[in-house]
Parts: C-alpha cells; structure tokens; sequence
C-alpha cells in the first residue's frame, strides 16, 4: 500500500447531514470506495453535497464516508444555470482546495468540477493526476436543449487537453472513448468498470424459462436526465402490444422525469403494465426483481459501459440493448438496436421474448460475459492504474 492518499473529483450528487457524515441515494457508497484503499492510505472525495438536518437522513441512504474515506464538499448547485450563478464561489473553493490538499488526484469524467480544477489551476501545481473516463462527454451535451451545445463543444475540449496531460488514463470501454479521448501515454492506459462485482454474485447456472402468459422487462437507471431512454422503452411495449405481444416492465430509479415518465405510460394506456418503483437502493430488493423477470432492457441514448447491465447478466437475466457506448463490448449485434430505434427495439423483443431456447442461450451467455468484470480479475488492472498514478 502507498503512503500517499488520494483526492477523487465526480460529478455527483450527495448528502451530508449536521454531523458531517456523507450519503447516498444510489451510487458510490462506501464500499465502493475501498477499491481506491488497495494501494492509497487515504482517500478524500471532492463533489457536491447537500446539507440535510439528522432529521431527514432516509433509512434508505447509504453511507459514504468512514474508516479513511473523507469528503470536501464543493459549493452545492443543481443545475447549469445555478451553477452559473454560484461559479465564483465554485472557483474560490476548488482554488482553496488544490492549495490544501496533499497526494494525487484521480479525475472521474466527464466532470464540470473536474474541468474546473484546471481552469482555476492550469497545471494543478505540478501535482500527480489520473482520469477515469466513465462516459462519452459530448454523447451527454448531444442529448441536452441545441441552447448548451457551444458551452458543450468548450467542454469536451477541455476534457481532451486533460486526458493528453493525465499522468495515467483509465476507460471504462475500450472502443469509443480511447479513441474520442486519447491518453498520451500508451504505457499507462488501463481499462475496467466500476462495477463492484464479487465472484460469488455471479450464477453458478443459465437460467430456463417455460410458458408464461407474458413478458416481464426490467430497466434500471436514474430518471433525473433522459439518457436511459424510457420513452423509448415505453413506445416500444406500446409496438408489441398493437402487435399481439403482452409486455410488462419493472423501472427502477427515481428522479426529475419518474412523474413524466408515470404520466406517458398512462397516456400510451400502459399504466397496468408499466410500473415505475422509484428510487431503489436496497441489493436484495433489485436482486429480487431481476430474478423475477425474463428480459433487462437498456434504450439508453448514452453510455459508458453500463454496471447495471453486466448485474443483470451475472444473474443469468437475457440482455437487450441500444448500440451506444461499451454496451456492444456486452452483447452481440443480434441483441442491440439502433439508438433511438422503436421499431428495432419492438422487433427484438417480439422475436427474442417469444422463443425460450433464445432466452436461455443468451442467459448462459451472459453468464460468461459477466466473469469477465468480476472483483478478482477487475482489481488486479484497478491496482496498476492507481500505482501509476501514485507513481
């Protein structure tokens, strides 16, 4: 283990209640962060969070700080246009910080704080720094209102200039975004998930699958932007009931758009087959919806390489996806539509929902796909990344 601790920048959102203890309502809890413990000594986590009174911590959220993970809080924004106007403030603390803090840094990307880190700071004080790119920055401005796309085009080129000086580079998938955001040092490139999966998390077996009156879908991902593509989803079950298929879907994530999204499924006159449960952070309860259903579907119009998609397949569950981001390094073409495609989508699930050896085929491969992101051999490269950056 190194000596030296390290500050990790995200673009997340947290909680931190009057006592100073940080929370989550979805990702990066605390053990998510004991990866980074393998070889740093310490690790301080630098991003927003908003203060809460002890009296409205949920029974929900999880921990993120604790033994040797601390946290410095960022001025809290929702939003660009509140980001906008809290930005001096935003600059005076990140300048603040970069003067305080001791060890290296890792950069998870696409960031708007990340990014901000090397305008207060051009060369962060000759400091060590490492990138994670986690996802494709211009894919997200592409999806946003033509009003942020200049401040979106400004951003990727920031990006870019930071991965060229970034001591070493870790990507989530290795088709897309290497080549859109290349590392200057060969030598130092690496390529993982951020998914923590154990190797006891994955099936020992395929599943089988008999007769059933219908097909049970299950989506998971957070509704506070429209990456995920549940309207999509939504037309598509609408495509297959018109067409004689009998569809139901389990969504799980909360956020901005879980109301519209509630609201679209009654108009389309799915609302007894759609349900949308919500923000849902207990394991057991996901574990237990996955299990119970035939096909996870992902119409995402943006990714990086999707976590809960490779959870889903270490279940043994059939995966159907768009053809954005790492999800072609998941699933063979046969089992990926067209971003955006209803009819492609619709296709897919009439002709794979209704033939069960399919199903089970695609369970047995998804089984293997997913051995390839368990813990065991997803360290080992995670380690290399992080002495790199220690160096």
């Amino acid at each position: 283990m190194s000596s030296t601790g390290v500050n990790i920048v995200l673009e997340f959102r947290f909680y931190r209640d009057e006592d100073g203890v940080v929370y989550t309502d979805a990702s990066f809890d605390y053990p998510f962060w004991q990866r980074y413990l393998l070889v740093f000594s310490q690790v301080n986590i630098i991003a927003r969070a908003r203060q809460v009174p002890n009296s409205d911590v949920s029974d929900k959220w999880k921990q993120v700080t604790g033994d040797r993970v601390s946290f410095t809080a960022i001025p809290y924004y929702h939003g660009v246009g509140e980001l906008v106007r809290k930005m001096p403030r935003v600059l005076k603390e990140v300048k603040r910080i970069i003067a305080s803090s001791q060890g290296a840094y890792i950069f998870r990307m696409p960031s708007i704080i990340g990014a901000l880190f090397f305008m207060s700071d051009r060369h962060m004080g000759g400091r060590a720094f490492g990138v994670e790119m986690v996802g494709d920055p211009e894919e997200v401005f592409g999806s946003l209102s033509p009003l942020y796309r200049p401040v979106g085009r400004a951003f990727v080129k920031n990006i870019r200039s930071i991965i060229g000086r970034a001591r070493a580079v870790a990507y989530v998938e290795r088709r897309i975004l290497p080549a859109k955001y290349p590392a200057s040092n060969p030598q130092h490139v690496y390529y993982f998930s951020s998914i923590n999966l154990p190797d006891g998390a994955i099936a020992a077996a395929p599943r089988t699958f008999g007769h059933r009156e219908y097909l049970e879908l299950i989506s998971i991902g957070a509704l506070d932007q429209m990456y995920k593509g549940p309207d999509i989803l939504l037309n598509a079950i609408l495509d297959c009931k018109q067409k004689g298929m009998e569809v139901r879907l389990t969504w799980i994530g909360g956020g901005l758009h879980l109301e519209k999204m509630r609201e679209l499924a009654a108009n389309l006159g799915l609302d007894g087959q759609v349900q949308f449960t919500g923000m849902v952070t207990e394991r057991e309860k996901i574990d237990a919806a996955l299990d119970k259903a035939d096909i996870f579907v992902l119409a995402s119009r943006t990714e990086g390489l999707p976590r809960a998609m490779i959870e889903a397949m270490a279940r043994g569950l059939p995966c159907i996806g768009s053809d954005v981001g790492g999800i072609p390094e998941l699933l063979p073409g046969a089992y990926m539509f067209a971003k955006e495609r209803v009819d492609e989508l619709s296709a897919l699930l009439q002709a794979c929902g209704s033939n069960t050896s399919e199903l089970e085929r695609m369970s047995a491969a998804n089984i293997e796909t997913a051995r390839r992101y368990a813990n065991s051999r997803l360290d080992k490269e995670r380690i290399e990344f992080y002495k790199s950056v220690s160096g």
